[in-house]
């Protein structure tokens, strides 16, 4: 994990120039283009000093994946609390697995041993939390957890969000449109079905998987 040794007053700023030099590296050449090299250089720092916060590259790509995901708990309970929380979460799944950030991430885990099993544990608990939240928004709506599994539902959800984002890095969208058309007329039909419940809508539990750009 990293190493978030801050010097007083300059270590928070320094470990967030590290994380976005790290990010940008990977959008401009892919992660296999990163190197403690490279980072310490686009962020003004001399390599030294980028191994005083980060003693390994596994450190610093699990610290940048971690700090997408931060993002992405925060939207994530938005979206669940949000007037339609189906149609944004669905949104929020898409837009998440589109991001070129997120299938950098995904192709270094198939090369990085720790990066790898930190993400597949970041996905676990995404899965989870999802369809907590599902099983909250189905209770709230009336919708028939049998006929609609939340499970089953959150899973569906990643999976297609996934495809989507393959296809669009591989220059490809054959049936994106009426994909896309069906679930959001899926889910309009699930939300009109009834008015919520009193109750709250879900909030996230903290832990989420999600790497947006």
């Amino acid at each position: 994990m990293a190493v978030d040794q801050e010097k007083s007053g300059t270590g928070s700023g320094t470990r967030t120039r590290i994380l976005d030099a790290t990010e940008e590296i990977m959008l401009e050449e892919g992660y296999a283009g990163v190197s403690s090299r490279k980072v310490a250089t686009r962020a003004g720092l001399k390599s030294k000093l980028l191994h005083y916060y980060f003693a390994t590259m596994d450190d610093l790509f699990i610290a940048a994946f971690q700090r997408r995901e931060d993002l992405h708990v925060t939207r994530f309970a938005g979206a669940a609390a949000s007037a339609k929380p189906l149609h944004a979460l669905w949104d929020l799944a898409v837009d998440a697995a589109s991001s070129r950030l997120y299938l950098e991430f995904n192709a270094l885990a198939c090369h990085r041993p720790a990066v790898r099993e930190f993400i597949a544990r970041s996905n676990s608990r995404d899965r989870i939390t999802t369809t907590s939240a599902l099983q909250s928004v189905f209770a709230q709506y009336g919708i028939d957890p049998e006929r609609f599994p939340p499970k089953v539902v959150a899973t569906a959800m990643a999976g297609m969000a996934r495809v989507f984002a393959t296809d669009r890095a591989l220059g490809t969208s054959e049936g994106h449109e009426e994909s896309l058309a069906f679930v959001r007329s899926l889910l309009a039909s699930l939300e009109a079905a009834g008015s919520p419940r009193p109750g709250k809508y879900p909030t996230d539990s903290g832990e989420h998987n999600a790497v947006d750009q």
